[in-house]
């Protein structure tokens, strides 16, 4: 009886021995990974308020921090998986499994990066780039896409390179085909960074009157690949870019001012004292209009085929189409006026045709 009690008790006692310790590192398994897990979300918030904090003066840093949010929160919780799983698998022996483990991990934490970037990319390359306009925030889509595209292959290569794949091939493979493409869309690619040098120099925008050797009109949308250009004639012109980033372009629309030139044809009935009136006339009439900008030029230009011209030109600060024929309109009348005052008449073309007449011998 004494033999089998003692045998009892020391059964337990060994027993005891061995399951003590793994209940223990299982609690401690468990309590690790549950504390991150319910305490994720306030971890990764005190984390970013302080590194918010830190760096305050940098512009858009909440919306780039915003970004890692929830890649943070998803390896947080991660990281108490991966800690439980080592505790237990250590404690077990399972040192295979430990491995694969260590590397499932490690790739989670490269594509919880990738994530983040992903999010930060187009407030990183907003703070960059600057501005809010319409052409901003299109350059700002298409670098954004590009990087995007970068840092996705760039992570999934990463990730086969965890798990002992070999990249060579891949990375060969990528380079022979993305060499092909290029290739097969010269044209999609140069309409592409033609659209991209139009979105960076910004030789136009939208709503713009612009003119080039081959089409003038009003610009009524940009894209990465063409500009859609409405003409006077209220037909729509659709330009590649890789065409218009290469022509010269006159953009009206940023005109400062308008210039005005005419020639104005008195007769020559005029005398010297009325066209000096008109002259002067005109000089002080111009100088009085709020609307002109610079000091007038009126000449006595010369003596034309039907008419004593006089050359006008004057700049107007009115730089809109409908405001700019609406002043030189009213300058006009006033110039008529002036002229009717003074007695002067406008020339219009003639010819004055001499007949000779050959004198007629009578017949003998």
């Amino acid at each position: 009886m004494n033999r089998l009690t003692y045998a009892i008790a020391e059964f337990f006692i060994n027993f005891s021995d061995w399951i003590l310790p793994q209940v223990i590192s299982i609690l401690i398994a468990l309590i690790i990974f549950g504390v991150l897990f319910m305490l994720r979300r306030k971890i990764v918030t005190c984390f970013l308020t302080f590194i918010k904090k830190l760096f305050s003066r940098i512009p858009h840093m909440d919306e780039i921090l915003d970004g890692f949010t929830r890649p943070l929160v998803v390896l947080v919780a991660s990281t108490g998986g991966y800690i439980a799983l080592h505790i237990l698998l250590q404690r077990f022996g399972w040192v295979a499994a430990l491995g694969f483990v260590t590397t499932v991990f490690r790739s989670l934490v490269i594509i919880m990066l990738a994530w983040g970037l992903l999010g930060a990319t187009s407030p990183v390359i907003t703070a960059l780039k600057g501005g809010d306009s319409v052409l901003d925030k299109t350059i700002v889509t298409f670098l954004s896409n590009i990087v995007k595209v970068l840092i996705g292959v760039l992570a999934v290569v990463m990730v086969l390179d965890a798990f002992d794949f070999d990249i060579t091939g891949l990375i060969t493979g990528l380079g022979i085909t993305g060499l092909t493409v290029a290739l097969a869309a010269q044209d999609t690619a140069g309409n592409l960074f033609g659209g991209l040098v139009i979105l960076a120099d910004k030789p136009f925008a939208v709503g713009d009157w612009i003119q080039t050797s081959s089409v003038e009109g009003v610009v009524e949308d940009i894209s990465l690949r063409s500009t859609r250009i409405r003409t006077f004639k209220d037909a729509v012109i659709v330009v590649p870019n890789s065409s218009i980033s290469s022509s010269e372009i006159i953009n009206w629309s940023r005109m400062n001012k308008r210039k005005v030139e005419m020639t104005l044809g008195l007769t020559y009935q005029t005398s010297r004292e009325t066209l000096q009136a008109v002259l002067g006339g005109i000089r002080k009439l111009l100088q009085e209009e709020e609307t002109v900008s610079t000091p007038p030029v009126v000449t006595f230009a010369g003596f034309g085929a039907s008419s004593l011209d006089i050359t006008v030109n004057y700049f107007i600060d009115r730089t809109t189409l409908a405001e700019y024929n609406e002043v030189k309109e009213a300058i006009n009348f006033k110039i008529m006026e002036l002229c009717e005052k003074l007695g002067a008449e406008f020339a219009y073309p003639t010819q004055t045709l001499f007949v000779e007449q050959s004198e007629i011998k009578p017949a003998e």
